[in-house]
């Protein structure tokens, strides 16, 4: 799915997950749009999550377990998602480039504005 900029004129398509299978425990086998595939382990992340909030159901692992794709990314039963930026970090080890180089300012910045007004 493109992230799209009014403000530039600009779509940069950024991997987006396409795929997901639990593991166990709390390891995550994903799959992204541009080919990269890995394994996210939420251990650590979950051990610091806070009482009362939306990701401390996930510490179950049952719960974790029930984990679905969902427009790009992942999410649980109770909403809790995951920006696909940073499960692509975490599997890719690396930061997140775009798959495609921004189109050129489309129109003035004057007419950009009156747009989004």
């Amino acid at each position: 799915m493109p992230e799209i900029s009014r403000f530039f004129g600009v779509t940069k398509m950024f991997p987006r997950v396409i795929a997901i299978r639990y593991i166990g425990g709390y390891k995550l086998e994903i799959t992204f749009s541009d080919g990269v595939k890995g394994i996210a382990d939420w251990s650590a992340r979950l051990a610091r999550a806070k009482t009362g909030g939306v990701f401390v159901s996930l510490k179950n692992s049952a719960y974790f377990a029930k984990v679905e794709l969902w427009e790009g990314t992942i999410r649980w039963p109770n909403g809790a998602d995951i920006c696909p930026d940073v499960l692509y970090e975490q599997v890719a080890g690396k930061a997140i480039q775009p798959t495609e180089s921004p189109a050129p300012l489309q129109m003035p910045a004057e007419e950009m504005m009156e747009q989004l007004a």
